[in-house]
């Protein structure tokens, strides 16, 4: 993990030390972390996550596909002929239903899906070993406070 210097940045609102300055600071290594321990499978983390969700949830349709990565039909069904066309997902209709198709992982996608999920959890280490056991319970519980602020009615 690179060592960030969390002072001044380049706009005039990142001069302060704010929760919200911090929280997209992490996040935003974080994602660069994961897209970076992703590369070297070929993945992208849209890739990444739709190969997490069919190994955990076989036969999933692109509506699960679109409800769980916040993506547009159109982008799943592109995400989906890819992954169908390198050979780590195919389709399969219902016998019940020809027009609803479920998407399941080949032994190809399987085995990405396990080596993604071992680069993922590498990258994600960083963020973890910084942190005692309660701290990560108090952080947890506040990251949710903020959360249920923005969640209200």
């Amino acid at each position: 993990m690179r060592k960030r210097d969390c002072g001044p940045g380049r706009f005039p609102w990142e001069m302060e030390e704010s929760n919200t300055l911090m929280i997209k600071l992490v996040e935003r290594t974080l994602r660069r972390e994961v897209e970076t321990a992703l590369r070297p499978l070929g993945l992208t983390p849209q890739q990444s996550q739709s190969l997490h969700m069919l190994a955990m949830s076989p036969g999933a349709t692109n509506a699960d596909l679109e409800r769980a990565l916040f993506i547009d039909k159109s982008s799943v069904t592109s995400l989906i002929n890819g992954m169908v066309k390198r050979g780590w997902a195919v389709r399969r209709e219902l016998a019940e239903d020809a027009r609803v198709k479920r998407i399941y992982l080949t032994d190809t996608g399987m085995a990405l899906y396990e080596a993604a999920s071992e680069a993922v959890k590498k990258a994600k280490e960083g963020a973890n070993d910084r942190l005692t056991a309660e701290e990560s319970l108090q952080l947890r519980s506040l990251l949710k406070k903020i959360l249920a602020a923005y969640e209200q009615p």
